[in-house]
Order: C-alpha cells, then structure tokens, then sequence
C-alpha cells in the first residue's frame, strides 16, 4: 500500500480513514475542510480512484493478483503496516468485469450476516477483513470460508479475505489460496503521494531524502508514511513561503513530539479563558475569530467559570489571546495552530487527561451548535470532532444519545449533526458494530419511531451503511419501511432504489419479502413486493430486467411470495397485483407465460385461487392460455406450448 492516509481518528485504519481533513471516505474533516465541503461521504468509486493514484504495489502482488484472478478467491497475508487493506481493496478495484468497481465489505460479526453464500450476487467483489479477529472469530470464519469461496466462483464472483498474521497453519483447501505480501519501499510509497499532492519535488528530491530518509526506511507502517506525506502537504500549503527544511521539521514534529509539547502548553496556560480558548481552537480548527470568541464564551459559561468584570476596554485584544495559545490568523482571516496535527493533539489532551469533563464538552457541543455565530461549516467540524474525541474514549452510548436528541429537534442544523454523528460511529471501526446494531435496535421499535429519527435512519442506512455493508442497509431500510407509514423520510424509495440496484440485493429482498408475508402482516410488506416483482422487471428485456425463467434463485422467492399472499392474506392485498400481472401477460415483447406460471405454480394447491384467477382473466386475451395452465396444473390435460 501506498500513500494511503494516516489515521487521525479513533478506529481508522488503512486506507479508509485520514482522521479530520480533505479526504475521501465517511463524515471526517480535518484543519483545513475546504469550504461547502459536504458532511456526508460514502465510500464511493471516487475514493478507490483516489486510492489508486497513490498506490505503490507491495512485493508479492503480483502472485496475488494472479490467485485472485484464476481462482476467484484470495487469502492475503502480510505483517501490519504493510498494507494489506489498500492492498486487497486495489485488487479488487482492478479485477475486470460488467459491474460498477466497488467493493462490498462482509461484517461477519453482524448480527443479520454471516458467512454463507446465500447473499453473493452475480460478479461480486467481496472484501473480508479479518486482520484484527480474535482466534476464536478466526477459527469460526475458517470453518466457513470453502464454503464463502464456492458460493463466490459459482457467481463468477471474487473475494479478498485479510487474515490475521498470526493466523497460523491453514486447511489444505484453503492454503493454496494464501500468499503473503511484504511492505514496499517506503520512499517509494511517500515521493507518490506528494506527487499527486502537487508537492514541489522535482528540484528538492535528494535534499527531501536526506532530510526524511531515516523516517521512511525503518520499517514505519504504510499508514504513518500516509500520514507524513500529509503533514508534509499542509506544512507547505500553511506557509507557502518557507523553505522545504522548515516544511519537514513542521511535519516531523506532528509526527512526533505533539503529545508532550501540548502536554507542556497545558501547564503554562494556566487561567480558564486561555484554557477555553485553547480548547475552542482545536475544536474548531480553520475557525473564523468571532465563531471562536462566541463557542470559547460559551465554553465559559457553560462550566460556570466566573465571568470577566473588567471594562471592556481594559480586556485583551483577540490576536493577543490567539497568539498566547500558540495560534496565527491565516491570510483568509481564519485561525489555525502552526504546527500541522496540533489541534488533534490537543483535542486528545483535553478529552483523555479531564474524563470529569466529558459531560460538560458534550453539553457545550450542543449548546454551541444552537450559536448564529457558527457557519455551516464550522457546525461540521465541531461535530466531527467532538465524535471523533467520543469514539477514542469510548463514549459510544452517550453520542448515540446525543444524535438521537438532535434528531428528535425541529432545529435542522441539530437534525443534520445527528446525521453526521451517526455516519461517524457507522465509519469507525470498532464502533461500527455497536451503531449497526443500535440503528437496527431503532429501526425495529414496535412502540414507534419518532419522524426525525426515521429521517436520519434512512439517511444512514442509504449514504453510510449501504456503501460498505449493503445487505444489513436493506434490513434497516425494510423494518424502518414497515413500521412508519409516513412518506417524509423516503423509507420505502430508498429501499426499493437499493434492492433494485443490483441482482443479488433485488433476490434478497424478495427472499425477506416471501418470508415477511408469510410470517407477518405488515402492510408494508405488499406494496414493497409490488414494486419489487413489477412484471416489467422480470420479464421485460433491458439493463433494469431480470429475466424470470432464466433466473431460478429469483423465481423461487417470487413463488413463494405469490403463495404467502394468496394463503394469508386478504383477496383485497393481492388482487391489484394479480391484474397487473394478467395485463402484463397480454402485452407484446415480453415473456408473457413465465408470469402466468408463476401465479399458477403459486395457487395450485388452493382450487378456489385457481378459479378467481380464471374469472379475472376473462377480461384478458391471456385467459384461454392461462386455462389450460390449470387444467395443466391440476392434472386435467397437458399444458400448451409456449407462444
């Protein structure tokens, strides 16, 4: 792996997450956010492309690319810091085939997935990062990967499994499929990515190499290497007119030594305001001066610090407290610490060494987030880095209370917070697994689910959770659709559009849909399997087409629905859809008996079915054709052949 960003933020590892900054994966931001910068950012092709660029490949790719390729399948092994996951994410954004380059991350430890195959769609990329498992995790999932590995090569799939290091001896099924990559050269991996950054390397290469060789050649992880081409980059963009010296002295001191000189701040700045101030700057780092001076206020009040009672005129100016705390303004008037990566150490400072104050920094991010004084922005940030602080200190509960408090307000700048630190915890990696399963937890309330949470919900499951983890996106989605009937919060288009987007997702939301009607009665269940087995959908030719006789793990599911909703249900849920069909059946250029099969195959045992379906094709051309199926089904005479 190269020039793969470093990890800034609690829970990020490889190429995913940068900490807070510029970057291309989910809600993070960092010093410099560029302006208008959107709050949500879904794993998308984008940041595979931006991956890409950077990417220097590992010694042993080669024969790893050549596994995956001929088999469908790989285990890759390597040491941590080698770049195992930006390894197996580029492969797979390599491998060729018809389907968009994204892959899909398997969670194995979620509670509505597993390791079976009944999920892996036509042409798949799979992803499984196992790196981190416990031996226990390990040892499950090694029992079921030939069977994950089948599943894939019978769809024409291909899978990518991480596995730990220390994972030891392999089955003999599944050794042939491992191979080993090793840390590639780590100039290599960091002259790339100032490359792509545009850093001035052409007339400063030896001196940048003497100056940083001992940083890159002893072994540091891919992920510090991407950090410290990082700093790099915002040492020189932060002061343009120093020289190449000063820009590695500024991005080797944040790799470095900002622990202990924040450490060492904190001690001189001794009185409560320097101190808010000092906390506010790094809250909201790239801040504007009068967002600073209304959110350090308030920090103030909040903690009940008394209040300054001399004269205005006799106070501090605001650059002089500034420059106190270590801080400068920008040409643009905004407000940044001169070393790169400062204000996260001092976040981690505050939020680490003062745990009494934990509930008073959340309070006060709330109460900050109500201020005018703030920009959009701004509000960003300081929700980004109040979640990122959560998350390191295992504040998961009291964060998923604030996001649902914020989601319940009218206030939008409250609902759009709940949102972003909802897609936070859904990003993390250790926290992920607990947000997944509280947005589950809340998708499923039977007492009801108040309108601005369901509006977030969705608005996770579809920008956050589908990008990784679609499957588990469409159960939210689907137990969020049935239990709210409103239409403001876009459940049920947001379910459809998802199942809909890609084979494997559309039969598995038919095989929830067979199930659900046969087992529940949710209302919801009905209309979503008539927008789901539209007849132009499986018979109807095009790139939206499915192509029922073709496609048997997708009839089965549609059979089965059909019987549920003709045993189980009320003839008033089923008839719209049966006309529909039967008009279908009469149209020209489509496959016109597969869906009279269906229908019959699904009311054979039920004469008294069989005999309202002839009764409402009398009004169709299709109602000769569609007797004799019966007869057919029933034994009677042979059915005719297809038209």
């Amino acid at each position: 792996m190269s020039g793969t960003p470093s990890t800034g933020v609690h829970g990020a590892t490889g190429p995913l997450n940068t900490g807070i900054g510029d970057q291309h994966n989910h809600f993070h931001y960092h010093d410099v956010a560029p302006p208008g910068a959107p709050p949500l950012r879904p794993l998308a092709d984008g940041h595979l492309r931006w991956l890409y660029l950077r990417f220097v490949p590992p010694f042993g790719m080669h024969t790893a690319e050549d596994v995956l390729t001929k088999t469908g399948s790989l285990l890759l092994d390597g040491t941590p810091g080698s770049g195992r996951n930006a390894t197996a994410r580029v492969l797979l954004h390599r491998i060729g085939g018809p389907r968009a380059p994204r892959g899909i991350v398997i969670d194995p430890a979620g509670n509505d997935g597993d390791l079976g195959g009944a999920y892996v769609g036509e042409g798949d990329r799979l992803l499984l990062d196992l790196a981190e498992a416990e031996p226990s995790r390990w040892t499950a999932a090694h029992e079921r990967l030939p069977a994950l590995h089948q599943a894939v090569q019978e769809r024409g799939g291909h899978l990518v499994v991480i596995m730990p290091h220390s994972a030891g001896r392999l089955s003999n099924e599944l050794a042939a499929h491992r191979r080993t990559i090793t840390r590639p050269d780590g100039w290599a991996v960091l002259s790339r990515a100032l490359r792509c950054d545009d850093f001035p390397l052409a007339d400063h290469m030896e001196e940048l190499a003497g100056l940083l060789h001992a940083q890159v050649a002893n072994g540091r992880p891919m992920r510090e290497i991407g950090h410290l081409a990082r700093l790099l980059d915002e040492a020189r963009r932060s002061a343009p007119r120093k020289s190449l010296a000063s820009w590695c002295s500024t991005g080797l001191a944040g790799l470095h030594d900002l622990g202990a000189r924040v450490t060492a701040q904190f001690g001189e700045v001794r009185q409560g305001p320097a101190r808010a101030l000092l906390f506010t700057t790094a809250m909201l780092p790239g801040g504007r001066p009068e967002a600073l001076h209304a959110a350090s206020e308030e920090l103030l009040r909040h903690v009940g610090h008394p209040a300054d009672d001399r004269p205005l005129l006799e106070r501090e100016d605001f650059a002089h407290r500034i420059d106190e705390i270590g801080a400068s303004h920008r040409d643009d008037g905004k407000v940044t610490f001169d070393t790169a990566d400062y204000a996260a150490a001092v976040r981690t400072h505050f939020w680490t060494q003062l745990p009494g104050m934990w509930p008073e920094f959340r309070g006060w991010v709330d109460q900050s987030l109500r201020l005018p004084s703030l920009t959009a922005g701004e509000r960003d940030i300081l929700v980004a880095c109040c979640a990122e602080q959560c998350l390191t200190t295992g504040q998961y509960e009291p964060l998923l209370a604030l996001a649902q408090q914020w989601a319940g307000s009218r206030d939008a700048r409250l609902f759009q917070a709940a949102v972003q630190v909802l897609g936070h915890g859904l990003s993390d990696v250790t926290a992920g697994v607990r947000f997944r399963r509280r947005v589950l937890d809340w998708a499923t309330l039977d007492t009801g689910i108040p309108l601005g949470l369901a509006r977030a919900l969705v608005a996770v499951s579809t920008e956050v959770i589908a990008s990784t983890h679609p499957d588990q996106a469409l159960v939210r989605l689907h137990q969020l659709a049935r239990r709210t009937s409103r239409a403001e919060h876009g459940a049920m288009r947001q379910l459809v559009t998802l199942a809909l987007s890609e084979p494997r997702l559309h039969r598995l939301m038919l095989v929830r849909l067979a199930r659900g009607l046969t087992l529940h009665g949710w209302s919801a269940d009905v209309e979503l399997f008539r927008r789901c087995a539209a007849p132009r959908l499986l018979t109807s030719p095009g790139p939206e087409a499915r192509t029922l006789p073709a496609t048997g793990d997708l009839r089965a599911p549609v059979v089965e629905a059909w019987h549920a909703l003709f045993s189980h249900h009320p003839e008033s849920d089923w008839l719209p859809m049966a006309k529909e069909w039967l008009t279908a059946a009469d149209a020209t250029g489509t496959d016109p008996d597969s869906l009279l099969d269906v229908l019959i195959e699904a009311a054979k045992v039920n004469p008294a079915i069989l005999a309202r379906l002839y009764t409402l094709s009398l009004r169709h051309p299709c109602a000769s054709r569609l007797r004799q199926k019966i007869d057919a089904a029933q034994g009677l005479e042979a059915a005719p052949s297809p038209c």
